[in-house]
């Protein structure tokens, strides 16, 4: 093992956050298997305790995204994916909450894996919904023109991940690359909502979107530890603008006439189950996962500029979702 890299564990052990340099190296050496197993798992476990910095962060996004696969998707677009992480195993609301949005034309392009963390990740879910993925950017370019949504594998648009999918599954907890999915996606999004599990990511996220130069962005996290808005209690959030980044503002659900859910109506399933759920939701049915993606989803029409406000956006939504056009949507999908 290198000086150097002897150098940044004696730093993480003695939890001090890396500098540029130091990250910037750390991030190369790992991708050029310049790091054993061993090493690479006491390294994220030490960045996880002592919790990753923004510098850390920054390198990781910006040396895997010069390294992504290229897909042309011109336009204002849209991400809803989180960090994940939470270990609440949680209903897949950023994919359920990406699919409203479409329905109001807000164009759609939803990176996203499967599950790290809980029972059923994002593509997990999609899956299951009969929703077609696939593995060859003009062929998620023809989806998208058609649809006005696409969904982003991370393992094949990011496959130097794959160097380090074993060590990830080994370890019980989140690492540094769960932190990073929602900053990695190819099309570099104009607006983003991204829920991150740890509010420290509150700021590093934020700033990592505002070098990423997005027009209009909220990092969101619910005081229960969700890596998305919820009605269970209040949410902090920070948006990210051209102008800058704002303060930590909260979004208290039941000012906007929601009802105080509990962790186990969040709850979901496996990847059948949740599938299950989402589209009785787009049916019409009344509950508390209902609740949930149309407070997501009210969000991210304000950030997207399709509603002047929250309440605006829950009236939208409702109105879609009653009126039968978001599962329309999903069955469009469906039908490739």
């Amino acid at each position: 093992m290198s000086k150097k890299i002897n150098s940044i564990l004696r730093k993480l052990i003695k939890s001090m956050d890396l500098n540029h340099f130091e990250s910037d190296l750390l991030v190369k050496k790992i991708f050029k298997k310049e790091i054993d197993d061993i090493c690479l798992s006491s390294i994220l476990t030490l960045l996880f305790v002592k919790g990753e910095s923004y510098e850390e962060i920054k390198s990781f996004v910006y040396y895997l995204k010069n390294k992504a696969a290229k897909i042309r998707i011109n336009g204002d677009i849209m991400d809803t994916c989180g960090t994940g992480g939470d270990n609440k195993n949680s209903f897949n609301f950023s994919t359920a909450t990406s699919i409203v949005l479409s329905s109001f034309d807000v164009k759609i392009v939803k990176h996203g894996n499967r599950s790290v963390t809980s029972k059923s990740g994002s593509f997990d879910v999609l899956e299951s919904l009969g929703i077609k993925l696939f593995d060859n950017p003009l062929k998620v370019q023809r989806f998208f023109e058609k649809h006005g949504i696409c969904f982003l594998f991370a393992p094949f648009f990011h496959p130097i991940l794959a160097e380090v999918s074993q060590i990830r599954k080994s370890l019980f907890f989140r690492t540094i690359f769960n932190l990073l999915g929602p900053l990695l996606n190819p099309t570099n999004p104009s607006f983003q909502i991204i829920g991150v599990s740890d509010e420290k990511n509150l700021k590093t996220h934020s700033k990592c979107l505002k070098d990423l130069k997005v027009k209009k962005a909220w990092v969101v996290y619910n005081t229960n530890g969700y890596d998305e808005l919820t009605t269970l209690s209040k949410n902090k959030f920070i948006e990210v603008t051209k102008k800058g980044i704002s303060k930590v503002k909260i979004l208290d659900p039941l000012k906007f006439g929601f009802k105080k859910c509990s962790e186990d109506d969040l709850r979901g399933g496996n990847a059948n189950e949740n599938a299950f759920l989402m589209k009785k939701v787009f049916e019409g049915e009344t509950s508390p996962i209902r609740d949930n993606v149309v407070l997501n989803s009210a969000a991210g029409l304000l950030i997207s500029d399709k509603a002047k406000n929250i309440h605006e956006g829950i009236e939208m939504v409702n109105y879609n979702i009653n009126n039968g056009v978001v599962i329309k949507k999903l069955n469009a999908l469906i039908k490739g």
